[in-house]
């Protein structure tokens, strides 16, 4: 694994898991080794209502495979309360309904290509854009290495 960055202040460094399931438990203990600090969410509602309410998310990461979430809607109404949160889908397959600019990473990844992949996330929130302005276009996993 990567080595350890220094903590910057909380700016960027809050996340908000999405759903229960032995994928993102590991996904958390990664992000938490990496000094972020992670929220859980049992189902879409309760993602929502965190990223809604809560100060400070930078990142909303979904794995909703055989939840019944309509991922798009999902999205939609996060976007709507909250647009300066990015947001990440793992998966193997894109659900229907995803926007295209939410990157999805394949359900098998090095832990240095998810951090790698969260830290640009939380860069581009943390550059100013215009109203309207598109944010930039999923990452690729293609040239990172799944072992």
């Amino acid at each position: 694994m990567s080595a350890q960055r220094p903590v910057p202040s909380s700016e960027g460094r809050r996340i908000v898991i999405c759903d229960y399931n032995a994928l993102l438990l590991s996904v958390t203990g990664l992000l938490r080794m990496d000094n972020y600090c992670v929220f859980q969410a049992h189902d879409g509602l309760a993602a929502e209502e965190l990223c809604g309410r809560m100060p400070k998310i930078a990142l909303l990461v979904l794995n909703t495979y055989g939840t019944g979430i309509d991922v798009g809607d999902l999205v939609r109404r996060v976007r709507l309360a909250s647009p300066e949160i990015q947001i990440l889908h793992i998966g193997s397959t894109i659900p229907d309904g995803l926007p295209d600019d939410v990157p999805t990473i394949p359900e098998v990844f090095t832990p240095e290509f998810l951090l790698d992949t969260v830290r640009t996330l939380i860069e581009r929130r943390l550059v100013p854009r215009l109203p309207g302005t598109p944010r930039p276009v999923a990452l690729s996993p293609a040239g990172a290495s799944a072992e």
